[in-house]
């Protein structure tokens, strides 16, 4: 049993029971929920975690004994501020302790958990009683008054306990509501003010007003080198606004210690720790616990969270790209949302990524995002760039570009400082922006060098003076030289903790420096003091025992200052010391860790840089942000080259986990990478290895259209030759297989995978397994003689997707439906799955999903007939593709663009690109017969019908696929058209049993019923009767769905075909039919129907 040493803390709720008793049910429950609400928005506040629900009162463990009396003050104060604003008084008493305790499945047992107990009982309403341990083990970092009240008797202790009482002052409140405060990195004011950024404070201020106001988010991006006053003017900006009404956020990145997500986790902890509940409850009730990943204290919060929905990895980030976006929009609802981001230019790629989500979401919403970014000192990330290019294409973003001060703004600066404006300070004015080119950090940070040196004095009014002339002043030549002397000045102590500190980061905490320096608490508090005064840290205000530098060039002079062999041991020490500290759980810690060790450079630490690079690589993945993870699994394979380790297991890992970070972040090496990974886990014979990178491999589809992917067909086969039968990975594997099987394969193997693998998943219980699989199967199935089985399926999967409520899977699951009903001619259910599909698109807004919703959405504007709409969204879908580099955007704009221009009669135009098609994409033979369509409808009927001959010599073979159906359906038109009986005698008995059916090419072309076609086969065949069935159920179909082109079609060839019959009554309906269509096709656009209705009038005639 491990030890601990901790701080406890007990509430309980004076005479709770007549409270109860004076109130109605409900209202006593109210009572009850708001004050557990007071109490844990202050465990959040103070970083304590809630143990236990005592039924009136908690208990709370805190590792800092400091936080733990903050936060009962902060309880007390609350309590008090909620009593002063509703009729009814809540009496709070709370008792403290602290000091070693045993941990055992999850509680802690001794004598500290006790004392504190019974302190809580000891008290009086709204008292604060503490063991004097806790005094003591706060040491300084205390800020409340501890009055001691002497040894105190507690029931079941042999020696009274001495006690202190912990005193607290009320606050104030509006009316008792308690708004987000401002963060504390924002609430330091720059000594001389904001100098010469008039124009630029009141662009933003006129920005926070437009948002405000609701005229949309708007983004500004504040670029500049090192030093210019970026931050200052930001926080400048953001305390304006704060004061005008807005909710304040802050986020901050620091280079190569950047976590997942990181500017949002700040900013978001900050608004969830100070949220009222019910707001997030609301947030809870439309997103559930998604967001608790990125910021856990919504846990803290909110207990009993619900479980996430989402049952995969690209699911989940999904889910927690809505949530973090849809608590920004409902937030900004009540007031307008401001969001502060520091040194973009660090920025992890996910942070980068909702940044964009965030800039681009369909949701209405009041918020200013202001971004800071260093540019020409520093090449920037890829990922910074590809930002930046998007945010470049949005509205509402702006950019101001930051230079140094002139040298009026540098007297007004040194004016604002308390320098007297004579002559001498002039001429240092003048030495000052000529060494510094105005840039305001080496203007303070020369000015300081100044004041410390005695070289300007501040006389008995406090201004700042001096003598003699400056214009020939020696200043150092460097700003290092500046800073490094200043450190100088605190001492030889003080320059090793900064050396430290500044090898931390930026940002440093308490703990880990004490443990690395090895210097008492006490003594490095002051050394810590006295860098606080000289301005060179700062103590973070809402973060007890937290510092930062004072600027970002600060720490990294220090860092640079160090040589190569003392960065490297400095790394090594801090390593140590974090090790102690974490213990075997880093927990969001492993990236300081792989960083320190792997700063150390040396051989002998090899195994360890690896381990907690790997590990960071992992938690990366975990927490939904694979660019990152991406950056770590490749430092930790550089590793093992550079250290020379050989560990088979450990390369394949690594390599699988590298090929699922650049899967989820759409890079097309993750399948090289992950085959890789499968090749050398089958010559270990390490099966479990080889599934996994098998199936990490895989988009949710085939590879590419037309095409089989034989080297993760070959994997894949294998690993199932290696799984025993039964095994529950198996269904996932074959499910995969026959997916990437969707071509070139019979159809008879494809059906085999799928019973396996539905036999196995059906018996397991799991729905969300079950529909992830039955996804897998649905397309590489659809073909017309086994239309009822994949109706039956996509309803199971639809229907089990609803109750999982993943809202990913539930997409796909709606989407396949759709693509299933517009096969049987159900364009009602079609309709009903799209509205399914819509919401979540716009939900998740990831560029994967819109793509294919949109390239949806253009088959559905086909069916319709809706030729602008269908071409407006084919190109809309285009873009989207390309731009998230789906392999077959191009090729699905091309058979989409072909359809548009069949329908507008140009698709002869069209023949040259499909000819290229035919080229590029040799596994989709159905494309010829869409040239031989175009042939046709070119006047070009020799040609059309060569390739309708060469067809006829493979015996009308196509693949049993997908595309067989729209393939058939081609041909016959093009058979249609050219009015050869001997080609149109088979297709018609290929295409016959099929009446019922729409034809159409998956998700992305629709050919129309097929009926119409076979009753224009049927024409050429002189049917009639045949083809007066057919056509009168195609016309139908058309008016019942609303198919205006086919309707328009299936009139000129029924009018044709009365025209050839030519009964008595033939030619009158013919004309009235055909007249119809020329009408029809006259108002559409339907080119090619008006010219060939127009001819058959004029022969009628």
């Amino acid at each position: 049993m491990s030890t601990e040493h901790l701080a406890f803390l007990f509430t309980d709720v004076v005479r709770s029971t007549e409270l109860a008793a004076a109130h109605s049910q409900e209202e006593a429950d109210e009572i009850r929920r708001t004050h557990f609400s007071i109490l844990r928005q202050a465990i959040a506040e103070t970083g304590g975690t809630e143990l236990k629900h005592l039924g009136d009162g908690v208990m709370v463990v805190f590792g800092s004994a400091s936080s733990a009396l903050t936060c009962a003050v902060v309880m007390q104060q609350g309590v008090d501020l909620e009593n002063r604003r509703c009729e009814h008084s809540v009496g709070l008493r709370v008792g403290l302790s602290g000091g070693e305790v045993a941990h055992e499945d999850d509680d802690y047992f001794g004598d500290p958990v006790v004392e504190a107990a019974r302190l809580c009982a000891a008290c009086q309403r709204g008292q604060i009683l503490a063991s004097d341990v806790v005094r003591l083990m706060a040491g300084r970092r205390n800020r409340h008054p501890c009055n001691p009240v002497g040894a105190l008797p507690l029931k079941g202790f042999p020696h009274p306990v001495d006690a202190v009482e912990v005193a607290w002052e009320p606050v104030e409140g509006a009316g008792g509501k308690v708004g987000i405060p401002l963060p504390g990195r924002l609430e330091v004011h720059p000594d001389a003010g904001v100098v010469g950024r008039a124009s630029e404070l009141r662009m933003m201020a006129d920005a926070a007003t437009r948002t405000a106001i609701g005229e949309g988010r708007e983004v500004v991006l504040v670029s500049g080198e090192a030093g210019l006053g970026k931050s200052t003017l930001v926080a400048e900006a953001a305390r304006m606004a704060f004061h005008n009404g807005a909710c304040v956020l802050f986020g901050h990145c620091e280079e190569d210690l950047a976590t997942p997500y990181q500017l949002f986790a700040e900013a978001l902890g900050h608004y969830i720790t100070h949220a009222p509940e019910d707001q997030l409850l609301a947030h809870v009730e439309a997103h559930g616990s998604e967001l608790n990943r990125l910021v856990p204290m919504l846990a803290s919060r909110i207990p009993d969270l619900p479980p996430t929905r989402a049952t995969d990895p690209d699911s989940e980030r999904f889910l927690l790209f809505a949530a973090t976006v849809g608590l920004i929009a409902d937030a900004s609802a009540g007031q307008p949302i401001v969001l502060v981001f520091e040194d973009l230019q660090w920025a992890d790629k996910g942070s980068l990524l909702l940044l964009q989500h965030l800039a681009a979401a369909l949701q209405p919403m009041r918020v200013l995002v202001l971004g800071t970014y260093r540019d020409g000192d520093l090449a920037p990330s890829q990922a910074f760039l590809d930002t930046f290019a998007a945010l470049s294409r949005e509205r509402g973003v702006s950019r101001v570009e930051m230079t140094g001060m002139d040298h009026r703004e540098v007297v007004a600066f040194m004016s604002a400082a308390g320098y007297a404006l004579d002559d001498a300070v002039m001429d240092l004015a003048h030495t000052v922006y000529r060494e510094t080119d105005g840039n305001p950090f080496f203007v303070t940070e020369v000015l300081r060098h100044l004041a410390e040196t005695g070289a300007v004095k501040q006389d008995e009014t406090g201004t700042q003076v001096t003598e003699g002339s400056f214009g020939r002043m020696p200043l150092p030549d460097t700003i290092r030289k500046v800073i490094r002397a200043r450190i100088g000045r605190l001492g030889r102590v003080s320059g090793r903790v900064l050396a430290i500190a500044a090898v931390i980061g930026r940002d440093f905490d308490l703990d880990l420096l004490a443990k690395a320096t090895e210097i008492p608490e006490d003594e490095l508090l002051e050394v810590l003091d006295a860098a606080t005064a000289a301005s060179l840290v700062r103590e973070l205000t809402d973060s007890p025992g937290h510092y930062n530098f004072a600027h970002a060039l600060i720490q990294y002079a220090v860092y640079e200052d160090l040589g190569p062999t003392r960065r490297a041991t400095t790394h090594r020490l801090l390593a140590e010391a974090l090790e102690e500290l974490c213990g075997d759980q880093p927990g969001s810690r492993v990236s300081e860790l792989a960083r320190h060790w792997g700063s150390t450079s040396r051989a002998i630490d090899a195994d360890k840089a690896i381990k907690y690079t790997q590990q960071a690589g992992d938690a990366a993945l975990r927490a939904l942000a694979p660019a990152d993870a991406l950056r770590y699994y490749v430092k930790a394979a550089a590793l093992t080259v550079q250290f020379e380790v050989s560990d088979p297991t450990l390369e394949i890992d690594l390599a699988i986990g590298l090929g699922t970070a650049q899967r989820q972040t759409g890079e097309p090496a993750f399948r090289e990478t992950l085959l890789d990974a499968a090749r050398r886990a089958a010559a270990l014979g390490d099966t479990d290895r080889l599934v996994v990178a098998s199936l990490a491999n895989d988009r949710g589809w085939y590879t590419a259209s037309g095409t089989v992917d034989s080297e993760k067909v070959e994997l894949l086969e294998l690993a199932l030759q290696r799984l025993p039968d039964g095994y529950p990975d198996r269904a996932l594997v074959l499910g995969t297989l026959c997916a990437e099987l969707a071509f070139g394969s019979t159809l008879e193997h494809r059906q085999a995978l799928a019973n396996e693998a539905l036999s196995i998943v059906e018996s397991s219980g799991d729905d969300a397994t079950v529909v992830r699989t039955l996804n897998h199967l649905v397309f590489p199935l659809l073909v017309p003689s086994l239309l009822e089985q994949s109706l039956a399926w996509s309803a199971s999967a639809l229907a089990r997707a609803e109750q999982v409520r993943d809202p990913v899977l539930l997409y796909f699951a709606a989407m396949y439906r759709a693509t299933v009903a517009t096969r049987a001619g159900d364009i009602e259910e079609v309709d009903r799955c799209y509205a399914i599909a819509g919401p979540l698109v716009r939900q998740l807004n990831q560029p994967s999903l819109n793509w294919e919703y949109t390239f949806h959405r253009a088959k559905r504007a086909q069916i319709a007939g809706r030729t602008d709409e269908a071409e407006q969204l084919a190109t809309e879908a285009l873009r989207i593709g390309t731009d998230s580099g789906q392999p077959d955007a191009v090729t699905f704009y091309g058979v989409q663009l072909a359809v548009v221009n069949w329908q507008r009669g140009t698709l002869g135009e069209l023949a040259p690109l499909i000819e290229q098609m035919i080229v590029e994409t040799p596994g989709l033979p159905t494309l010829r017969a869409s040239l031989a369509v175009a042939y046709a409808e070119d006047d070009r009927p020799g040609d059309a019908h060569r390739l309708l001959e060469e067809f006829a010599a493979t015996g009308f073979h196509l693949p049993q696929d997908a595309a067989w159906l729209n393939g058939m359906t081609e041909y016959a038109e093009a058979a249609i058209a050219c009015g050869d009986p001997a080609l149109a005698e088979p297709l018609l008995e290929h295409l016959a049993p099929w009446t019922m059916q729409f034809s159409s090419a998956g998700g992305v072309t629709a050919e129309g019923p097929v009926s119409l076609v076979l009753g224009g086969l049927a024409t050429v065949l002189e049917r009639y009767d045949d083809a007066e069935r057919d056509f009168t159920y195609a016309s139908a179909f058309n008016d019942r769905v609303g198919a205006r082109f086919f309707a328009a079609r299936t009139a000129l060839l029924w009018g044709q075909m009365l025209a050839a019959r030519g009964q008595p009554t033939d030619f009158e309906r013919a004309r009235e039919l055909i007249v119809r269509a020329r009408s029809s096709a006259a108002i559409h656009g339907y080119g090619g129907i008006e010219r060939r209705a127009t001819a058959t009038l004029e022969a009628l005639s």
